[in-house]
């Protein structure tokens, strides 16, 4: 082992190392990547104050200072409730090591993250095909998030999505109603409805979706109370525009998932509502619902096209692998676990 290599040090991220990751994200990842830009969603996504830390681990070298990261989001960051074994989940974010110091660090950061914390469910959602392989061998379940959709009709002139001739989402039934709440009435609302026991894993509560969701700096994530008999659960959506047209997309859910499949209608009117093109949802382990609900697997459909990038906007589908790695149970996961929906493009340098 060279001199250099041996004076590399894995540790988690000092709070005063954080704008050394911001600049070793702009030297070696991109000066446009937002995390390279944007001090205050940087902190929203990976300060820990109470730790005095950011949650990267990092790799650093007593000459060259940081030398590779890998960036993880815990859940518990939004209820600290969310720790322990079976209950605490860290997603990860960006990982990146310099290129000379590529042979095994990237691996080596992410091994110390798993012996740190041994006890937690451990995953990503939007990972790089070319580790896909690298997750198997290393024990986590991969595959591809199902995205399901609905078109909205009543649209006469499509700006975003193109469709195959006569293609449109078929009729559905059910009785599922979804209620919107505001941040005021959330707890309230959401109270003595088995919310905080879902049957899913990872684990995710009420104090996860209002801090995570309803508390966001950046974005205006609209929750909804779907109830369906004695069945509850919560439906996270955001709107998304481009050149004056809107779609809109169903990032995370919690609860029952019995009582999506009776949302369909509900879910339509939601498009009537709000006049976007269409709906979308990237998910697992939700698949028998969504189909019952009416929703489509976007991937059956040769010639379907619904953007799935608008910061910056491409017309074009976007896949999104995933990887997770904990205990058996119903496994969940959703578009907005870790950082697939987050703000790319602020309008300011800092904001």
């Amino acid at each position: 082992m060279s001199a250099a290599k041996a004076s590399t040090v894995l540790d988690f991220c000092r709070a005063d190392e954080a704008e050394a990751v911001m600049g070793f994200i702009r030297d070696h990842w991109s000066a446009r990547h937002v995390l390279a830009r944007s001090r205050p969603l940087f902190d929203w996504q990976h300060a820990e104050p109470a730790a005095g830390r950011c949650n990267f681990v990092v790799a650093r070298d007593a000459a060259e200072g940081i030398v590779g990261m890998l960036g993880y989001i815990p859940l518990s960051r939004y209820d600290s409730t969310l720790t322990g074994a079976g209950r605490e989940t860290l997603w990860l974010t960006t990982w990146k090591v310099r290129p000379d110091r590529a042979h095994g660090l990237g691996l080596a950061l992410l091994r110390w993250l798993q012996k740190a914390h041994p006890e937690a469910w451990i995953g990503t959602t939007g990972l790089n095909p070319a580790t896909r392989g690298l997750y198997d061998a290393l024990g986590y379940a991969t595959g591809l998030l199902t995205r399901f959709c609905l078109v909205n009709p009543a649209i006469g002139d499509y700006a975003l999505a193109r469709l195959p001739a006569g293609f449109a989402t078929p009729p559905s039934s059910g009785e599922t109603v979804l209620h919107p709440l505001s941040r005021g009435d959330f707890r309230a609302a959401t109270e003595g409805l088995g919310l905080d026991a879902p049957p899913q894993v990872p684990l995710k509560t009420r104090a996860y979706v209002e801090s995570r969701y309803l508390a966001h700096p950046f974005y205006d994530y609209r929750v909804f109370l779907a109830r369906r008999g004695g069945l509850a659960g919560l439906v996270v959506t955001r709107l998304c525009a481009h050149d004056g047209a809107v779609a809109l997309r169903v990032v995370d859910f919690l609860g029952a998932p019995e009582v999506l499949a009776g949302a369909g209608p509900a879910l339509a009117g939601l498009l009537r509502d709000t006049g976007a093109e269409y709906l979308d949802f990237y998910c697992c382990g939700l698949d028998d619902e969504l189909r019952a609900a009416g929703l489509v697997d976007c991937a059956a459909v040769e010639g379907l096209v619904l953007p799935g990038h608008f910061e910056p906007f491409e017309p074009r589908n976007v896949p999104l692998l995933y990887s997770l790695r904990g205990p058996a149970g119903r496994r969940v996961i959703c578009k907005g676990d870790a950082d697939q929906d987050r703000p790319n493009m602020l309008d300011e340098v800092g904001a």
